[in-house]
This record gives C-alpha cells, structure tokens and sequence, in this order.
C-alpha cells in the first residue's frame, strides 16, 4: 500500500506530537507553557499538572511571583504519559489518529521528496507501506532510526558511575505526598520516593488513575542490576529498607521498573536535507535541571511553523536552515549546563551542598534561551551592547530580536471587539504578530502598505495605543489594543516618541 503526506514525523512522544498538532495548526496535513498556550493544549496541562513540591532534605520557598511579563514563572510537574495523553486529545479535534504499532524500516530520499518504508503490525499481522512525502522528521527518541539512517554522530558520554534503578511502585500512604523523599547522598547510596500525584489531583482520578503510586529512584552501590516488575521484588524493597532505614513503609506491585545511566549525547546537524530530528533523536542528557522534555518541545515548535511556511510556498526552503542554527547552539549550552549541575549534585555529602544545587538561577526556566546570532534574525536599529549566548538572561525581558516575546495583560481591545486581552491571548501559532507601538496615522499607512504584501493568514497586525493617544487609532489593523497600565511598552521598552 502506498499513501502520500506532506510531512511524516516518526515517533509519538512529546517532540513528535507538538510538532504534528503545530504543522497542523499552520493547515500543514508546546519556554514550554508558552508554547503551549500558543497551541492551545496549555488549560488541559495546567489542569492536570501539579506544583513542584519542596523536598524534606531542605526548605523550598513556592516559587517565584509570576511577574507582568512572564505570567507562567513557576516550574510545575507532569508525567510525560499524561502530557501525551493531551497532546492525542488534542489532534483529534484535526481529524488525526497517532499509528502506534507502526515501525519505519528504510527511507530514500530525493530532490523533492521522500519515500519512507513502514512495518504495521495490524491484529497480530505485519503489513508493510509506502509513504511520500515532502519531508520526513524523525522524533523517534535516543535509538532513532532516522538519525542512524542518516548517518549521523551522536557524540557524547556515558556516566557509567551514575547507575540509577528507576520505577514506580504502589505503597500504603505513610509519608506525606507534598513532599519529594530524600534519604542519603547521591555519591554512595540515595533512596527517592516522589508522590506520582502530590496533591490527589482530580483529572488523574478522571482518567481512572490510581493515587497510591510513587516514583523511586535508588542510586549508588546496590545489587539490584536483575530486578525487574515481575521477579526481584523482595531485593528492591530490602534496598530501599537499607538505605532509608524504614521498616513502617508498606509496598505492593511494582508497576515498571527499569536501569538508567545518564548519557549527554548531542548530533553536530539537525537535518539533512529532506530529513530533520527533533528531541531525544537529536539530544539527551542528564535529568538534572529538567531541561529535556521542555527543550524537545521547542525543537518541535520551532521546526513546525517552518516547515508550514515552506510547504505551503510562502517561504523559501533556505529557511529550513535556521533551525540548525537556531536550535545547536542552544542544545549544545543546555548539555553543559545541566551536566554541570548533575555531577555537582552527585558529588555532595553534607545538607548544605545537597541543597546548592537546587537554589538555581532562572536559566532552567528557559525565558533566557533565543536566536539573536541566527542569520535570520533582523535586530535594525537596536541601542546597546549585543550579547549573543543562547542561553542569555538579559534574553528574558530585553525583548531583542530573537528574544522571547513578553506578555502584557489587562490591555483593552477595541477592534475587532471590546474585551480585556493580554498579548498572550492575541499570539498563536499560525501566524507571526506584527506590534505597532504609537506613531501618526501616516506611518500607520506606510507600515500597513507594507504588510498588505505579505501572505494575509500568515501575519496579524496588532496596533498598540498609549491610553492617552486615542485619536491616532488608525483602520487596518487586524487588532487595536489600548495599553491601559503601559505594561506592553514598559515589556518592549518603547520609547515615548515615534513608531516602533
């Protein structure tokens, strides 16, 4: 059987879900909560994530208070099974199914396409088929096909010294799921119990979730190399026994359990041609500072509206190369920045050098990762020194080209319809939002001639008024909003005077 698509993403975890549901959302057939809120998927997520408890080793203050420019400050915790779980729901209402069960054995790639080679495994039965499309992009995890098919490095290390068993287990409630449950030191012997479900939330209980259900994580010398779910148990218990020194904690089934030794590996390209990788196909690294399922997202958000502009002709493929050079180096940053923290985690053995390495700046937030050094960016008539990092926290309120694009709320919009908005409720992610900060109505005129030239679905104008200079509102814009408390020019740093 032979089918034709206009891009096949490999791989249903998180990279290759928010990748189909942005192609599709830009008519080609989620900083994380920012992304998602661009796609939609970001009330089902905050309805069934939950904060980031404090750990019992030390104490945590709740977070930081969202500030005006960034509403969705505070880091909360949601299993990958469940995000995914949304992200389906979520490409249902496309009219798409995600094929599990399917397996991509080859691929060839032309000039203007590729033919990728499927195995389906339907009923018990393999049936193989042919699909062609404009491009193939391969979300398929550590062990991607795609990336070996391709011929790609994957250089990196092993830190063979950090063997972890981790699983999650049922047990009796005897500790207090707000907490995460430390005991010992990651350098010898560390026990971790982590509540699956901190604070009994509701939508787990929806979708038939059991609450008495923690993760675990032991670390350090144990003999626990040939536990499994179904044999072991008794040794995986008396580990956990040993090391936290707990005879009152009551276990049940293990639910999975499986070995884990971090590996930093990174690819030195993100595409070859027709052929592009996205998340743990293209990366992974150490869970220290949380960075993995947040960066693979934004693999996949950043290639998705690309891949839509070109596929549907408004833009030309050379385009396709900003990904690499938007997304390497900010990889390559984030791998050294959380291999860091791992090992200065691991190599702590009093209360006050186990807690450091939690107190972290707000790199791990991700508002300061951005694409000032990618050739496509355009910084025209910016004062001030450039600093370039990818990883740059002047990066999260500068409101630079390449720089995440800040919020302002309680703006009130008076065309198309009066209602209050905020800037995050006027972005998406199928179209680029041009701001228009003051100006007279003849440079009004002169910037709407020039965007009438652009692709109409592809760009929304939005016009920002001072709330004292309601008289220069001019007809055109797709948005007129009025900035009543002057957060959005105080975001943008929008001088008094002129156009911008």
């Amino acid at each position: 059987m032979s089918t034709s698509a206009s891009v096949l993403v490999v791989g249903a975890g998180p990279s290759g879900l928010i990748l189909a549901l942005s192609l599709l959302q830009n008519g080609v057939s989620p900083r994380t909560f920012e992304v998602h809120n661009l796609l939609g998927t970001l009330p089902d997520i905050l309805s069934s994530a939950t904060s980031v408890p404090p750990c019992r080793i030390y104490e945590l203050p709740g977070g930081t208070k969202p500030e005006y420019h960034t509403p969705f400050a505070n880091p909360m915790a949601l299993g990958q099974n469940y995000l995914e779980e949304i992200l389906r729901k979520h490409l249902k209402k496309y009219g798409v199914e995600v094929e599990l069960a399917t397996t991509l054995e080859k691929f060839e790639q032309y000039d203007d396409h590729v033919v990728a080679h499927l195995i389906k495994l339907v009923e018990g039965n393999a049936t193989s088929e042919i699909v062609n499309s404009a491009y193939l992009v391969g979300a398929d995890g550590a062990h991607s096909t795609v990336r070996k098919k391709l011929g790609l490095s994957f250089l990196g290390e092993c830190i063979e010294e950090a063997y972890m068993k981790v699983g999650d287990i049922e047990m009796e409630e005897r500790l207090d799921r707000k907490f995460w449950h430390f005991w010992g030191e990651p350098r010898s012997k560390m026990q971790v119990l982590l509540a699956i479900m901190p604070d009994h939330n509701a939508y787990h209980y929806m979708q038939g979730q059991d609450p008495d259900v923690y993760n675990f994580i032991v670390s350090g010398d144990n003999n626990l190399t040939n536990v499994t779910a179904t044999s072991g148990r008794e040794n995986l218990i008396q580990a956990i026994e040993e090391i936290t020194g707990r005879k009152d904690l009551v276990f049940k089934a293990i639910r999975w359990i499986s070995n884990y030794r971090p590996n930093v590996r990174m690819v030195d390209k993100f595409h070859v041609n027709r052929v592009f990788l996205a998340g743990d196909a293209a990366h992974c690294h150490s869970p220290a500072g949380g960075q993995g399922m947040n960066s693979s997202s934004q693999d996949a958000f950043n290639l998705g509206w690309k891949l839509a502009l070109v596929e549907k002709g408004l833009a030309p493929p050379s385009l396709l190369d900003s990904y690499d050079e938007e997304r390497l180096p900010v990889i390559a940053e984030m791998l050294n920045l959380t291999t860091k923290l791992y090992k200065t985690t691991r190599n702590t053995s009093t209360k006050e050098e186990q807690a450091a390495p939690w107190k972290r700046g707000t790199e791990f937030h991700m508002f300061s990762v951005n694409c000032r050094t990618s050739s496509f960016v355009i910084d025209d008539g910016a004062s001030g020194e450039f600093i370039g990092l990818a990883y740059n926290p002047e990066s999260a309120t500068a409101a630079r080209a390449g720089d995440r694009a800040p919020d302002a709320p309680e703006l009130q919009q008076i065309s198309p319809v009066r209602e209050e908005k905020s800037f995050f409720q006027i972005f998406g992610s199928s179209y680029h939002t041009v701001l228009v900060f003051g100006g007279s109505t003849e440079e009004h005129k002169t910037v709407l001639e020039k965007l009438a030239v652009l692709p109409k679905q592809s760009v929304k104008s939005v016009l920002v008024c001072p709330a004292n200079k309601l008289d220069t509102v001019t007809e055109g814009f797709d948005v007129v909003v009025v900035d009543t408390k002057g957060y959005a020019s105080e975001g943008y740093h929008i001088p008094k005077e002129g156009v911008h």
